[in-house]
């Protein structure tokens, strides 16, 4: 009996130290986010005073507004321009990946382990040594942006939003996320459509994507993520500021004088919102997602 009671006291005091450990690391991860809010409603003067003061003294609104319609496109245009490459870039990786996915895992060919093989291996070459071929590649796509036959004469998809997207079409990581999913099914679903004369395509749209949705919302939530995220990319290959995204947009809000902060935290504000709201609709499938995909295969 007493030999119960101290191990249910050994467990409560267990459960209070995770608990405590938590709620601390909880505070870390929150608190750049509050300290960036309270940030965006203070003035400029008060942001560069010291000690700095935690509330603002005078809640300033309006540079949310000036945040809004200051940059030399607004930073209205730079979010129109995110949710296109983030909206429009997501649903085409989708439709290549999906399909190199579904003949990886349920058709065989010879070469179809190797195929794989090569695109994880795609996975450990540095993003940096990427750029220079993709922004030569774009620039000499024949027949796109005035270029001829031999991708010479004009600028391919420089500066468009295509040049943007086109490069990470068939992103390794979303295959293999893909893959892995697949794999989650039991064969006897694909078995069973093949007796019955269903073509692969109506399989793959009618049973197997309805059976993995889970890990179809989760895969695209990452690759909308990483879009969104996106500025080293778009920064190279466009030149226009009415087509850059929020993250490049950023960089408007600091000069040589340094940072301007209350305008910055406000600009970063409208940045981190829509991602936060996505995750919050989607995170019961992100979470079934994550979990099911598992390591099989």
């Amino acid at each position: 009996m007493f030999g119960s009671v101290g191990s249910s006291r050994s467990s409560k005091i267990t459960w209070l130290f995770v608990w405590i450990c938590t709620v601390l690391l909880a505070c870390c991860v929150v608190f750049p986010f509050v300290w960036m809010i309270l940030t965006s409603l203070k003035s400029a003067e008060e942001i560069n005073r010291m000690p700095p003061t935690w509330l603002p003294e005078v809640w300033h609104l309006k540079n949310y507004a000036e945040a809004w319609l200051k940059p030399e496109s607004t930073f209205q245009r730079y979010f129109v321009n995110t949710v296109i490459i983030a909206g429009v870039g997501t649903a085409l990786q989708l439709l290549v990946c999906v399909p190199i996915a579904f003949a990886i895992t349920h058709f065989t060919f010879r070469g179809r382990n190797l195929i794989f093989m090569l695109v994880v291996v795609t996975m450990l070459i540095p993003y940096d040594v990427t750029l220079v071929p993709n922004f030569v590649t774009m620039r000499h796509i024949p027949f796109a942006g005035g270029n001829d036959w031999a991708g010479n004469g004009g600028q391919g998809f420089y500066d468009s939003y295509m040049g943007m997207m086109l490069p990470f079409l068939a992103e390794a990581f979303t295959i293999f996320l893909l893959r892995q999913a697949f794999l989650s099914v039991q064969k006897e679903y694909w078995e069973a459509a093949q007796v019955d004369g269903m073509s692969s395509g109506r399989y793959l749209w009618s049973v197997l994507l309805p059976l993995v949705l889970p890990s179809l919302i989760t895969t695209a939530l990452l690759a909308f993520i990483g879009k969104w995220n996106g500025v080293l990319w778009p920064l190279l290959i466009t030149s226009s500021e009415s087509l850059r995204p929020l993250q490049v947009g950023l960089l408007y809000f600091v000069s040589e004088e340094g940072p301007n902060y209350h305008h910055l935290m406000a600009a970063a504000t409208f940045t981190i919102a829509p991602i936060v709201l996505l995750y919050l609709v989607a995170q019961h499938w992100f979470h079934q997602g994550i979990t099911s995909a598992g390591l099989k295969g």
